[in-house]
């Protein structure tokens, strides 16, 4: 597990890539992963998503990428999101895009099975957003975000590994492929929030009295 941070220290986004958790509450540590799945010019209907390696350059990454988003077993899980993002380089110009390509009434969402519920479901045995939220219509997905989110965190029973699906309109059930008319394609943004207990404290973290010798 990578060193944990505390609120004091806490400035930037939590490291996907090496697990980082954040000490926000005594007794858990916390945890935001951020990944997304690329959505090329090749159709499909569902996408693995990547980590990204803190290394960008493509031709010197000693750090690859993780080509996976798992949730471990025992994760306290209390909030998955997804977001189509606006891929226009200028945001000033024009109207926002996507170029995801797809069929009308398909749905997008991030979850870790095609036939999670529909609105969104945080249980200990699946996870998945709102398919409702993002639908495809005159043949594209326009640039939005859903997130599905719970009070009572919900305790993983075993491992999940998070995919973006393509749904038909029901929201449960395939769709068709989608692609994406942007050179280099399009990065759906994926992001799920847990919790686990944290470890108990260590003989440094309280103040043992020293034994006088003789």
């Amino acid at each position: 597990m990578a060193k944990k941070i505390y609120p004091g220290n806490w400035v930037n986004t939590l490291s996907s890539y090496q697990g980082q958790p954040v000490v926000a509450l005594p007794g858990r540590t916390y945890f935001h992963k951020i990944g997304y799945a690329l959505v090329g010019s090749t159709g499909a209907a569902s996408f693995g998503i990547t980590i990204p390696s803190p290394d960008r350059r493509a031709d010197d990454k000693p750090r690859a990428d993780i080509s996976s988003l798992i949730v471990p077993a025992g994760a306290c899980v209390y909030h998955v999101g997804i977001r189509v993002p606006d891929m226009r380089k200028d945001r000033a110009i024009g109207d926002a895009t996507s170029g995801i390509v797809g069929t009308n009434t398909n749905r997008l969402k991030i979850a870790s099975a095609v036939n999670t519920a529909a609105t969104g479901a945080i249980t200990t045995t699946v996870i998945g957003t709102d398919s409702s939220a993002i639908a495809v219509a005159s043949t594209t997905a326009a640039p939005t975000s859903a997130t599905t989110g719970i009070v009572t965190p919900a305790v993983l029973a075993g491992d999940l590994t998070l995919s973006l699906w393509v749904t038909d309109n029901t929201g449960t059930a395939a769709g068709g492929t989608i692609t994406s008319s942007v050179a280099g394609g399009t990065p759906i943004i994926a992001e799920v929030c847990y919790y686990v207990d944290d470890a108990a404290p260590e003989l440094d973290s309280t103040i043992v009295p020293f034994v006088t010798e003789t």
